[in-house]
């Protein structure tokens, strides 16, 4: 946790920011951060939904402002280009100070934006060039049905559990990702955590306790 103290002399919380395109996960990080709280004091978890961008006042600057102090950063579920340019700058000025960018489910500019230890997007290596390009699939009529596609991202990370060195941030990438698409309360608490304590250089940790994904 930083040094620095906030309000009344408490200190800012450990931050993890979530940026999606409706509030459907508010619940399940809600109670992440309730659950969290006894192995991380002061963890703040935010989300914030661009489909509220264009019709709440204040809406995208406390998005922009939250990206902008955000400790580990999520961003899923941005296709929309209105949404999507409008939130990149402040993902690219924060990119190298947080502890993590996680972009998953979203469009290309954003996924590219992930860093996570020693996997940066930005200059992929060619092994995960050829994993993103098939799962992104193509235009062209394919046989591969999105069943196989969603068997081979629950393979993943298990094959990359056995390769050492840089794979194992592009498994915590994929983990990431199906932390997600599971999209149960469980799930959402068990990918905080999990990129808590692989990636959380300044909060203060009591355990790592990791769960498995349960899809």
């Amino acid at each position: 946790m930083r040094d620095e103290t906030g309000i009344e002399g408490r200190r800012p919380g450990y931050r993890v920011v979530i940026i999606t395109l409706d509030s459907h996960a508010a619940g399940p990080a809600r109670k992440a951060q309730e659950a969290l709280l006894g192995d991380y004091p002061g963890l703040d978890i935010q989300i914030f939904a661009a489909a509220e961008w264009g019709e709440t006042p204040g809406a995208f600057e406390a998005a922009e402002e939250a990206v902008l102090q955000g400790d580990i950063i999520i961003a899923n579920l941005l296709f929309l280009e209105e949404h999507v340019a409008r939130i990149l700058p402040a993902l690219r000025a924060r990119r190298d100070a947080c502890d993590a960018m996680i972009g998953v489910v979203a469009d290309a500019e954003v996924v590219k934006l992930t860093r996570m230890g020693t996997l940066d997007m930005q200059a992929p290596p060619s092994t995960m060039g050829k994993l993103m390009k098939r799962l992104r699939g193509s235009s062209k009529p394919s046989t591969e049905s999105g069943a196989k596609k969603m068997a081979m991202l629950r393979r993943l990370p298990k094959i990359l559990k056995f390769i050492p060195g840089k794979a194992q941030d592009l498994r915590a990438w994929f983990m990431v990702m199906q932390y997600w698409l599971g999209g149960s309360d469980d799930n959402v608490r068990a990918m905080i955590q999990f990129l808590l304590g692989r990636y959380a250089d300044s909060a203060d940790r009591k355990s790592t306790r990791l769960n498995p994904v349960t899809l």
